[in-house]
């Protein structure tokens, strides 16, 4: 219900706000995860999720054509980087993206936390500074992601890193990590999903790392007035509010 008011919304933005053009001779080629719910959503009839219905938002108001590809996500930064793709979403900055590619103004919401099993952690929520975490627990993240990126930089105990949320946490079950590092919304869609709760869980908020587009330098050189029309044009489309 709450992606169908979100899309009736973006809907409803495109009916009341004029676009303006960009360069519709050419197909703007972007990748994107196979599937990460609710941002994507692997579809037979192509790629779908509230992040997918807000970026289709932006790119209608400045009449732009583009398509989506669905690849594993670190093949979507890789070719975004040799100019293959033009650029990648979902995606939260991080230094070493910013050498090849410029990220938008950030539209699509995202929090981070730590979640541990309550059953093997159970004490109280304010013990868990992110110090604490550091010196006595192995985490893990997806692999490639920037989650894990952060891990890795801030010298975080690696225990387990997967490309797969569901698999890390059948880890985290097994006991293969202490905590994963994870995406709120994602999490809790999964843990729905497999008809479980939330009150299993200790979550421990890192902290706020909204996402947007990655376009990369190479096709911005050869279109150098897109992301100024592009990021002028977010606002009314984006779910950050």
């Amino acid at each position: 219900m709450a992606s169908l008011k979100i899309l009736f919304l973006l809907l409803l933005y495109l009916l009341i706000c004029p676009a303006v053009p960009a360069d519709s001779s050419y197909t703007v080629k972007l990748g994107t995860k196979v599937a990460w719910p609710p941002y994507h959503l692997d579809l037979k009839s192509g790629a779908a999720g509230i992040a997918v219905e807000a970026l289709d938002c932006v790119m209608a108001r400045i009449k732009q054509p583009y398509e989506i590809n669905k690849l594993p996500w670190s093949r979507a930064q890789a070719l975004t980087k040799s100019g293959a793709l033009d650029g990648f979403f979902s995606a939260s900055q991080s230094d070493k993206r910013d050498r090849y590619a410029q990220l938008s103004s950030v539209f699509i919401p995202q929090i981070r936390k730590f979640y541990f099993l309550k059953k093997h952690f159970p004490a109280q929520l304010q013990l868990y500074s992110m110090d604490y975490i550091k010196e006595s627990f192995t985490v893990g993240a997806r692999f490639s992601s920037n989650a894990m990126n952060y891990l890795k930089i801030n010298n975080y105990n690696i225990g387990a890193e997967h490309l797969s949320e569901t698999v890390l946490m059948r880890m985290l079950d097994a006991g293969r990590m202490d905590a994963v590092l994870e995406n709120s919304l994602v999490f809790a869609l999964m843990v729905k999903n497999q008809n479980r709760s939330m009150d299993e869980y200790l979550s421990v908020e890192v902290g706020k790392k909204n996402m947007g587009v990655y376009f990369s330098k190479i096709f911005l050189e050869q279109h150098p007035n897109f992301i100024t029309l592009f990021n002028a044009n977010i606002p009314p489309c984006s779910l950050i509010k």
